[in-house]
């Protein structure tokens, strides 16, 4: 008897002692974390979104800012507890302030959204009638406006709810759902910086949802601002002499590598996307065009432009000098094919660098032959072909330099002389993208090869700098000196007296070249060029597709370009002009449509040749 109680007791204090550490543990050890998990229960978080960080271009000009969307909601649990005709008469009259009936649920428990986007002034009668309105209140959130339209859309980008998959992959990076985050350009690529810190109220709720008092309070933190090196006038001005033409124009700073313009059509409107409201406008957009494709950015072949990368092999590889001589009849044989010059009847008999200056077939047919692909691979890559540059921004394309293993793997095929030769001219398998060639030229005038880059910097609201962008040389010209003089004079005859003339612009001297790029349909025309051409400021390349002549569709946008840079840029530090107000209608850019047949060439054809029709 006396062991069955001792054992009844050893087990009571055993218990005890359990339930007592266990009670320690919850109390004490765990206090913490259970009172937070009680208050969690009992609470709800009523988020407030931050505003992004508003964008500006170079000279401070506000491109992307943000506006308020007004949403009226109705809070059941204050209406449920009114008599019927109070609800029926608070209903009545704000559905007479907002032009529509209003039904209620009396079992809601959520704040029920009666109508988003409200217009600003019914928002605002609305608060005026607040003492009349109890259970109904206004709330505003900030959603993305950029105040162009279209401009630069492929820069700037768009915003949007984010996705599952986008989740996913960014939720451990304090994302969540319902988050409003970057698409494309550089409110993708900078996302993180430009979001400001979201924050709202903790409200203590009782057993029905109701909310009882307002445990905390925070305000939202607007993201940093950022500075971009779009010059937005030169921007502007851009899309409106691109017109409805399909391509890109890439401007660059050529001492720096800052992006000062970048254009590609088609376009589309930011703002259609930042307001889920606005949604049926997206059915406004041509799809079969893609206008989402940044075409600066996207590959094509880039035809007679390509021609410095064989030039510049040759002459540094010594298998042709500026002596060297090449008889031009109008076509190029090899074995039993016959490969076309541009120029019919032929050029006759014509040095290498004078054969850039009318960019004859021939002559680099055969250089092409006499280097062969590794050279001119070598060369390529040197100008910064075939790989990223780096730019800040999306949808970037790497390329294609073809090599033979390159043939070998993906084609299954040996590589031939013929491709060779196709190969000097800039055509075959190499592929390119009119920001490549923008840099490659961009060496030619300075001497380097830079990163380019389209974020000068972002600042804080306080006014620290948390990023900065800064010119970042990544190589050097492949050249010498004397043979960089060369190319360097035989690009200013291109647009003196060779194909190039229909850019010429008095006043300020440039030095380019013309491309027409065959591929299936029409040809592509490409003109890049810099100026002035004795000390460069600004590279720019012209891209336009199915444009066929690279000395007319693109050289007549590149030769407006270099006039407006002229009487607005040129010798001007930091111009102080009054910026033209009608560009901005209804949030759309004003940007009027010109079409072709308003762009006459230039009468200046006195050399007695036609001008580069060929690859």
């Amino acid at each position: 008897m006396n062991n069955t109680k001792q054992a009844l007791i050893i087990i009571f204090i055993v218990g005890f002692s359990l339930v007592f550490l266990r009670l320690i543990q919850l109390q004490v050890a765990e206090g913490g974390k259970f009172g937070r998990l009680a208050v969690e229960n009992a609470a709800k978080m009523v988020p407030e979104s931050a505003p992004r960080g508003v964008i500006y271009d170079r000279f401070d000009k506000v491109v992307v800012e943000n506006r308020p969307i007004f949403t009226v909601r109705v809070l059941p649990y204050i209406l449920a507890k009114k008599p019927k005709p109070e609800r029926e008469r608070v209903l009545g009259l704000l559905g007479k302030l907002l032009g529509e009936k209003i039904e209620f649920k009396v079992s809601a428990t959520e704040p029920i959204i009666v109508k988003d986007n409200v217009p600003l002034a019914v928002a605002v009668q609305v608060e005026e009638n607040k003492l009349n309105l109890d259970g109904v209140v206004v709330s505003s959130r900030p959603v993305r406006l950029s105040k162009y339209g279209t401009f630069a859309s492929h820069v700037l980008g768009y915003v949007g709810e984010i996705e599952a998959r986008e989740l996913e992959r960014l939720k451990l990076n304090g994302y969540r759902l319902g988050d409003i985050i970057g698409k494309d350009g550089v409110e993708k690529n900078y996302d993180r910086q430009l979001r400001g810190e979201d924050g709202g109220k903790m409200i203590e709720v009782d057993v029905y949802g109701t909310p009882t008092r307002i445990l905390e309070s925070l305000d939202p933190v607007p993201g940093p601002d950022m500075k971009l090196t779009i010059d937005l006038s030169l921007q502007l001005a851009i899309e409106e002499i691109l017109g409805g033409q399909e391509g890109a124009v890439v401007v660059l700073n050529a001492r720096s590598g800052e992006l000062l313009s970048l254009a590609s059509y088609p376009n589309y409107n930011p703002n259609i996307f930042a307001d889920s409201a606005e949604n049926w406008k997206w059915q406004q957009l041509n799809y079969n065009k893609h206008p989402f494709i940044n075409r600066a950015l996207a590959i094509y072949p880039p035809g007679s432009i390509f021609k410095i990368v064989t030039l510049a092999a040759a002459l540094e590889e010594g298998v042709a000098t500026p002596d060297t001589i090449v008889n031009c009849p109008g076509y190029y044989k090899l074995n039993n094919r016959l490969a076309k010059c541009w120029l019919g009847r032929g050029h006759g008999s014509i040095g290498v660098v004078e054969g850039l200056v009318w960019s004859c077939d021939v002559v680099f047919y055969e250089l092409g032959r006499r280097l062969g692909p590794d050279l001119i691979v070598k060369y390529a890559r040197k100008f910064g072909l075939g790989s990223y540059t780096g730019i800040d921004l999306p949808q970037e394309k790497k390329g294609t330099v073809p090599t033979k293993e390159w043939k070998e793997t993906y084609l299954k095929e040996p590589w031939y002389p013929g491709d060779s030769i196709n190969y000097g001219i800039g055509q075959g398998f190499v592929q390119v993208t009119p920001l490549q060639m923008a840099m490659a030229y961009a060496s030619l005038a300075s001497g380097q090869l830079f990163r380019p880059y389209v974020v000068q910097e972002i600042k804080n609201k306080n006014g620290k700098v948390v990023y900065q962008g800064k010119k970042e040389v990544v190589g050097s010209v492949p050249l010498t000196k004397d043979n960089l003089a060369l190319v360097r004079q035989a690009l200013r005859d291109v647009v003196k007296r060779g194909t190039g003339v229909a850019a010429r612009v008095q006043g300020l001297p440039a030095a380019g070249k013309t491309g027409t790029a065959e591929n299936p349909g029409k040809a592509h025309a490409w003109f890049i060029c810099y100026a002035p051409d004795d000390d460069p400021e600004i590279v720019i390349a012209v891209f336009i597709a199915h444009g066929e002549h690279g000395d007319q569709a693109a050289a007549y946008v590149a030769r407006d370009v270099l006039k407006w840079y002229k009487e607005h840029r040129l010798g001007k530090e930091y111009p102080q002009e009054k910026f033209e107000q009608q560009y901005i209608l209804n949030g759309r850019a004003k940007v009027p449509y010109r079409p072709k047949t308003n762009i006459q060439p230039p009468l200046i054809r006195d050399t007695g040749l036609p001008v580069d029709g060929g690859t």
